[in-house]
């Protein structure tokens, strides 16, 4: 009885090591809803006074080459200067996302797919935890940059894009 209850011990105490060092991954079928065109807003924090500013974007997403790396072109209608295009890179293991691990994946009530990424990193010069949201669904994607500052207990959201995706797309 009592190897019983150690054997049953040990079993337990090695299933919750397990568990809590098994890494949180992600694949480009996850990404994979989001190739296509969407329609949205970027919403910023001003740096200079601290109010929120938004602006219309218009997003177009491809997927290079069956690889684990997606390209997003950002057009801003009201600011062609703005207008960028950057690469989002999944690592081979799935762990990393554009460099950053992957804190979080979660199916979201609604369906969606959440994968947060959080890193050290500098936000207005200053040393900050930069905390990436992003929210994959068939007609939504919600992408969010939060900032938490060193000494400071209260997370600020720096920017949010929010798309749909277009009407033709669907």
């Amino acid at each position: 009885m009592k190897k019983r209850i150690l054997f049953s011990a040990i079993l337990f105490f090695v299933l919750i090591s397990y568990n809590s060092s098994a890494q949180t991954t992600i694949s480009s079928s996850d990404f994979k809803p989001l190739i296509g065109s969407w329609s949205g807003t970027l919403t910023y924090l001003n740096y200079s006074d601290g109010t929120p500013f938004s602006m219309p974007v218009e997003l177009r997403i491809v997927q290079t080459e069956e690889t684990n790396n997606f390209t997003l072109y950002f057009t801003f209608p009201d600011e062609p200067e703005a207008n960028s295009a950057e690469t989002v890179s999944i690592s081979d293991g799935g762990t990393m996302l554009n460099g950053e691990p992957v804190i979080s994946k979660q199916l979201l009530e609604d369906g969606n797919l959440e994968i947060v990424t959080e890193s050290m990193g500098a936000d207005a010069n200053e040393p900050a935890t930069i905390r990436q949201t992003y929210i994959i669904g068939a007609e939504v994607f919600v992408t969010r940059k939060d900032v938490l500052f060193e000494d400071q207990e209260e997370w600020l959201n720096r920017n949010e894009f929010n798309f749909k995706k277009d009407l033709q797309e669907k």
